[in-house]
Formats: structure tokens, sequence, C-alpha cells
């Protein structure tokens, strides 16, 4: 038994596949599991009330408890899956769409709060970090399928820096998480949440289908920092400073550093008083 109304989830926005867990390693690794011995037919949906071994962008841990929502969902018809004569999507741009989705949710559930997203796909409030997204592609002998992990902080509350959650985060980065019960002080039904942005997310990856640079004009109207002074580190660990201009057609980060215009494909960002 779990907090979450299976029954009225699947009323909404039916799937081939859905599993509801109290507590799970990882609903990426699960569904990816599923995926490889041919056990999932999508669109698929697993939802945990908890995560032991949660993770995000280069492998970093992503914390959940009580009250967190945690999900993958696994579109019906993949992004990567080229049907007609138009390129393929950039994997970068499934990332951008899904952080979109979250936020645009997260706005019709909090109208009067400012959602923006810090880029390649943390979605914030009030500068610190709500929402998560960890995009990845599982190829089978038939299929090249999407695994899409969404972490959204709604009714947690006391939780742990981003550093404590994480040692190899960068002092630097913004350093708290919060939730929207910790700044509404209201608690949201998790299926509500869920069932918005299942909706908000099936939307922008149609979107992303048929107008993929419609993603990118309105990732860059949510985009944090835009045309701000910024320091973009590197998985490796090599830094940056320029002024984002934004987002390219293919997910890209557009940094104008003091000789030239870079395009950033990997790394993390946190804004500077000035170039200096």
């Amino acid at each position: 038994m779990t907090i979450f109304d299976e029954e009225k989830i699947c009323a909404a926005f039916p799937f081939a596949h859905i599993e509801v867990h109290s507590q799970i390693r990882s609903t990426n690794d699960r569904a990816i599991e599923l995926l490889r011995h041919s056990a999932l037919k999508s669109p698929a949906l697993i939802i945990a009330e908890s995560q032991t071994m949660g993770r995000g962008q280069r492998n970093r841990k992503w914390w959940s408890d009580t009250g967190s929502l945690t999900f993958s969902y696994v579109p019906s018809t993949d992004v990567n899956n080229n049907t007609n004569s138009r390129p393929s999507i950039p994997s970068g741009l499934v990332s951008l769409a899904s952080a979109l989705a979250v936020s645009n949710a997260l706005a019709s559930i909090e109208p009067g709060k400012n959602f923006e997203i810090k880029w390649p796909n943390d979605v914030m409030l009030n500068q610190s970090k709500i929402a998560g997204i960890l995009v990845e592609s599982v190829s089978t002998d038939t299929n090249l399928f999407t695994v899409i992990g969404i972490g959204v902080n709604i009714n947690n509350s006391k939780m742990p820096t981003l550093q404590a959650m994480d040692k190899r985060r960068d002092s630097m980065e913004a350093s708290t998480a919060t939730s929207l019960a910790q700044v509404t002080g209201n608690t949201t039904s998790l299926s509500e949440a869920i069932i918005i942005i299942l909706i908000e997310l099936k939307k922008q990856i149609s979107i992303l289908n048929e107008e993929p640079l419609e993603i990118v004009d309105r990732f860059n109207q949510a985009l944090m920092y835009r045309n701000k002074a910024v320091l973009v580190t590197s998985p490796s660990g090599a830094t940056l400073k320029g002024t984002c201009l934004g987002i390219t057609p293919d997910g890209g980060l557009q940094l104008k550093t003091e000789n030239q215009i870079e395009i950033i494909h990997s790394g993390s960002v946190q804004k500077l008083d000035s170039l200096k």
C-alpha cells in the first residue's frame, strides 16, 4: 500500500505498464532493467515514495524522502526514433523539454510563484532547487527508448543542503534545496501533482517532435541567468567565465567570453557578480 492513487493516475493518463513502490533503489534503474529484459511496454511509469540510490546529472546523488515525488516515465513514441524525413531530435532537447514541463506544471499548481530553469535542467524557486531531471537512452533489439527520470520536492521538509547530499558538488553552486510545502505552507496531493506533470510532459514532448525550436524558445524565456555573468564548470573541473546568451538549437549553452562565443554541452552554471 502506498500514498499514490494508482487508479486515479491511470484514469487520467493510461499506461501500458505502471509500478508503484514504497521504496526502490532508483526508478530510472528499474525502468532500464525492464527495458533491457523486454519486460516493459510503453508508455510506462515507475513511481517510488523514496529512493535509496537516486541519481541526477553526472551520477550525482538525488535525495528523496517522505513527501517528495520521484518517478520515471517512458514515452510511447520515443523522440529519438526518426519516423520521417526530419533529422533526429538532439537528446539534450529532451532534457530541456522535460524541465520546461515540470516548471510549467509547478506554476499551474502554484500560479503566484516564479519558477525558473537553470541549465541544463534544474527547476528553481527562490534561487533554490526544487526539481531535477535525468534523461537516459536505452537501446534494445527493436527500438531506442527514452527514460525520463524526474524528482520534485513537493511536501518534503528539513532537506539537507545539496553539498550534504553529494560531496562532489562545487561549494559555489546553489547550496539549498526547497519544496512547495516549505515555500507555500500548503500540502499538495502527490497523485494530483504527478498527473499535472505528466500531462504537461506529454504536451512538451509533442511540441518537441513537431517544432523543436519552439521548445528552445520557450526554454530561453524561462532560463535563469540569461544575459547575466556566469561561471561554467565542466565535468572535468575546467571553468569558463562569460555572459549567458541562451540555449542553442541542439540544447547547448551559448556563452559569450572575452574573445568569442563558446557553445557548452555539459557542465554546471553559477551566477557571478561581474566578469572582472
